[in-house]
């Protein structure tokens, strides 16, 4: 937690950088706004001014924000494609982003383009971030794929597209299938239910021989849960948000028994430890890679370890079929261009490289999801080897059935206390009925925020 100090130091940041953005940017924004002569101005078509021969373009380093430094090949990727931009990755180190964009603007060397960390809404009230509209409907990239219908909702407000996914991270229920063969359980089916998956983790589970069907860790209730009440038809959204967005569902009868319901994982049927019991035998089950449980929840970020250290057969399901639908759950990385950077442009190729078949590629081999629809990319599951001799239906149906992550254009969206209280509840054995209260006074408080911003 930042004390109220640092808090403050970092607004008065930001407040300074919002000034000095709004005097050096002015009509520069890439935005159709007035110009002195009385006529607009639009932003510049990146694509057809990378034409120019590449010896005739100054060589240009973009500075990229980000916590990983697993995309040197991608950037090599772009630099090949674009041999006078270079990508400079500015690594975070546990900085906020919002210190690191002030601080470089401060020193002459303002970043170009960032991940985002937080809500893209607290970016946005800052001055910090371009609007990608007026890019976007110029690029002959984005002109040219195909998008699933509701792309960019997650990452729009008030009408401006304030990011774009820099990856989609699927989710799936890792199997660990060693376990259920030694307990004489079938690999289920990708049609599998909520029922079925119950039944199995409590099959497998031998307390005596420290095994269990779950993995004690807090993806469970934190991606499982809210989206079986998507699949229960309890809630419209990912972590039990109405349609809209606009409130939470988590102080509803209905979805106050999903939580019942993963809690007795634990406190009824034994096939998952609480935090304390797990800590009790030494954390073994608190890892999937342990090889001591059934099935956990897992990303592209796990798989290198697994495919490499992994001493047991696995595999993964998508998440289970509810009573009317059967959803998975994504997450979509925000990659944002600043409103601070001297070279725009060359930014926005970088952004509308990702959704090139090359890059579309490299990250499905890297575990990720396609974004853009294509008959090719769909195919290519079948020839990565990524997935060589997994169930590649399971990961196809799990890109299908995505639902997306919310939070980064909800009001006041880190105040929501749905993670905190779950993980009390489900795995310490906490009142299931502070999420009444809790739940009301976030859906007041989202929608006072909400009047506020501009």
């Amino acid at each position: 937690m930042k004390t109220k100090k640092s808090f403050a130091w970092m607004l008065t940041l930001v407040f300074v950088l919002t000034l000095v953005l709004s005097a050096c940017s002015g009509g520069n924004s890439g935005k159709n706004t007035p110009g002195n002569g009385g006529e607009a101005t639009t932003a510049p078509t990146a694509e057809a001014e990378a034409t120019k021969a590449p010896e005739n373009r100054e060589p240009v380093t973009l500075k990229l924000i980000s916590w990983s430094d697993s995309y040197q090949e991608l950037y090599d990727k772009f630099h090949e494609k674009y041999p006078w931009i270079t990508i400079e990755q500015i690594p975070v180190n546990s900085q906020p982003i919002m210190e690191i964009i002030a601080s470089l603007e401060a020193a002459g060397t303002p970043a170009d383009l960032t991940w985002i960390d937080s809500d893209l809404i607290t970016y946005d009230q800052s001055g910090l971030l371009e609007d990608l509209t007026p890019y976007i409907e110029k690029d002959p990239t984005f002109n040219e794929v195909q998008l699933p219908e509701g792309f960019f909702d997650t990452m729009t407000w008030k009408s401006k597209k304030l990011a774009v996914p820099f990856v989609d991270v699927p989710m799936w229920i890792l199997v660990n299938k060693d376990l259920l063969a030694k307990h004489g359980v079938e690999f289920p089916a990708n049609d599998w239910t909520y029922d079925d998956f119950r039944e199995i983790a409590k099959k497998i589970t031998d307390p005596e021989a420290g095994e269990y069907g779950l993995t004690t860790q807090p993806e469970f209730q934190m991606r499982v849960l809210s989206t079986k009440a998507i699949a229960d038809g309890h809630a419209a959204n990912i972590h039990y948000l109405n349609e809209d967005m606009t409130q939470s569902l988590l102080n509803t009868p209905e979805v106050m028994n999903d939580v019942r319901w993963l809690s007795e994982f634990v406190w009824k049927d034994g096939s998952m430890q609480s935090f304390a019991k797990a800590t009790e035998t030494g954390d073994v089950t608190r890892e999937f890679i342990n090889g001591k449980t059934g099935f956990a929840i897992g990303g592209d970020w796990v798989l290198p370890n697994l495919k490499k250290d992994a001493k047991f057969e696995w595999d993964v399901l998508p998440f289970p079929k509810g009573k009317v639908s059967q959803p998975g759950y994504t997450i979509y990385g925000p990659l944002s261009l600043l409103s601070g950077s001297k070279h725009k442009e060359e930014a926005f190729l970088w952004i509308a490289f990702q959704f090139s078949k090359e890059a579309q590629k490299w990250k499905i081999d890297q575990g990720a999801n396609a974004s853009v629809i294509d008959p090719e990319l769909t195919a290519y599951y079948d020839e990565t080897p990524m997935w060589e001799g997994k169930n590649k239906e399971a990961v196809k149906i799990a890109k299908e059935n995505a639902k997306i992550q919310p939070g980064v254009t909800v009001p006041a969206w880190g105040e929501y206390n749905w993670n905190d209280l779950l993980n009390k509840i489900v795995f310490e054995g906490a009142d299931i009925n502070q999420l009444i209260p809790e739940t009301e006074k976030w859906n007041k408080r989202t929608l006072e925020v909400r009047d506020t911003l501009k």
